[in-house]
């Protein structure tokens, strides 16, 4: 058994995602051709969806036609001259596939030659995209690109990239007899610390699903590592799920309604990941990507309809005069249950990448009722991170340094109201963006 956990460690997840196809163009000018070495690596659900179909020759011809370059402002002829498809195994058990497409131009360097090129194969896909260009009997000035490459062709990618990953589509240079190259260095991005670590524990979560002999320990294990993956996901900045939790604790609710928004954010992430699982098994055509884009969006500009909703009623039951505390007592309570179970159906509305890996992983092996309980595991996580804080916000306004603040308790309602209000519109925008 520890063998079997030792080998599976080593199979992580996708550094880039679990959604990406990232490209790697390179791209060696000489004195009269120039070869283009084209590398298109998938991660695990672009590969479950569509991998690289029939021969591989024939998948670089169709790299070949996406490809627009001109030299001298006349079209380049490429040539494929040697492809291969490989796969690896990936996350939960199932794989990962890298394309090697080799092509080659006629070229004449004999004067100062300009030179564009742009690869739009499979290109609205999300992933790193990178393209070098360098010199041999030649010198390079003027390019746009560096000459090596930061990922080691796509197989090293760099520590410091997951949170914005290189994103180069086209490059420009000018080539004239003569030696040498010019290098522009690419600039790589930060992560966070939290990002990476949460990295590594969904790194071993996968491990442990796609282990040949899932027994009793490494399966509890697994359903924990699950709660906690879900409970960090949480408390991330960007899922509304703190700010469900600031208005329970805003508006005094009961344990009872706490524990009822918890189990609803539960049970519609957990239906949404499974909803989602089972269609991008069924429909290769979905890009699982641009469907929780979407469903970003929805879940923003609801959470942004009820902040305005709510930011409404705080300003029609406002007290006036100190008689108005009674009245706003009486009744809306219906309304507001109604409202922050609809709160916690947004929260809860865009599934997990990570859970969705484990689930379709688990359903690749065989395991497709461990999966599902591991994705509940998730949930439940979740929820425990919206209870928690919503408690612990109840128990902050109680004590003698926020009891200074009472003066600002009549429009409590209303500050919390204006931040779902902010919080949705952030989440539409951030989420509008990325499908743009």
């Amino acid at each position: 058994m520890i063998t079997t956990l030792a080998i599976a460690m080593v199979l992580a997840a996708h550094p880039l995602g679990n959604f990406s196809v990232n490209h790697y163009d390179g791209l060696t000018i000489h004195r009269d051709h120039i070869e283009h070495l084209a590398i298109v690596d998938l991660a695990e659900i672009p590969t479950l969806q569509q991998p690289p179909a029939g021969p591989a020759r024939r998948t670089c011809a169709e790299l070949r036609d996406a490809t627009r370059s001109q030299a001298g402002g006349q079209p380049l002829a490429w040539r494929v001259t040697d492809a291969s498809v490989t796969y690896q195994p990936g996350a939960a058990g199932l794989r990962t596939s890298r394309l090697t497409c080799r092509l080659t131009a006629p070229l004449r360097v004999d004067r100062p030659l300009a030179l564009t090129f742009a690869n739009a194969y499979r290109g609205d896909t999300v992933g790193w995209r990178e393209i070098t260009a360098k010199g041999h009997g030649v010198r390079l000035r003027d390019s746009t690109v560096p000459a090596d490459s930061v990922s080691g062709e796509l197989r090293d990618y760099p520590d410091d990239l997951l949170s914005s990953p290189l994103d180069v589509r086209q490059a420009r240079l000018t080539a004239e007899p003569g030696d040498g190259s010019s290098a522009t260095p690419a600039d790589v991005p930060g992560v966070d610390a939290v990002t990476r670590y949460t990295g590594l524990l969904a790194d071993r979560l996968n491990s442990l699903i796609g282990a040949d002999r899932l027994t009793v320990p490494l399966g509890l294990l697994a359903l924990l590592l699950s709660l906690v993956l879900g409970a960090v996901h949480a408390a991330m900045p960007g899922h509304g799920k703190t700010v469900m939790a600031a208005y329970l604790a805003g508006r005094q609710g009961r344990l009872r309604d706490a524990v009822t928004v918890a189990a609803t954010v539960t049970a519609t992430h957990t239906a949404g990941v499974l909803a989602l699982g089972v269609l991008i098994t069924v429909a290769s055509a979905i890009a699982g990507e641009v469907v929780l884009g979407w469903l970003g969006v929805a879940s923003g500009l609801l959470i942004a309809v009820l902040g305005a909703g709510l930011l409404r009623s705080a300003f029609r039951n406002r007290p006036h005069d100190g008689h108005g505390h009674g009245h706003g007592h009486g009744h809306g309570h219906g309304r507001w249950s109604g409202g922050v179970v609809a709160l916690a159906v947004a929260g809860g509305l865009v599934p997990s990448p990570s859970a969705l890996v484990v689930l379709l992983g688990a359903m690749a092996l065989g395991r497709t009722a461990f999966g599902v309980l591991t994705v509940v595991c998730y949930g439940l996580g979740m929820a425990l991170t919206l209870l928690i804080t919503a408690l612990t916000l109840r128990r902050l306004g109680d004590l003698t340094l926020a009891g200074r603040m009472r003066r600002l308790r009549p429009y409590s309602a209303a500050m919390t109201a204006t931040l779902v209000l902010l919080v949705g519109t952030g989440m539409t925008l951030r989420a509008a963006a990325a499908l743009i």
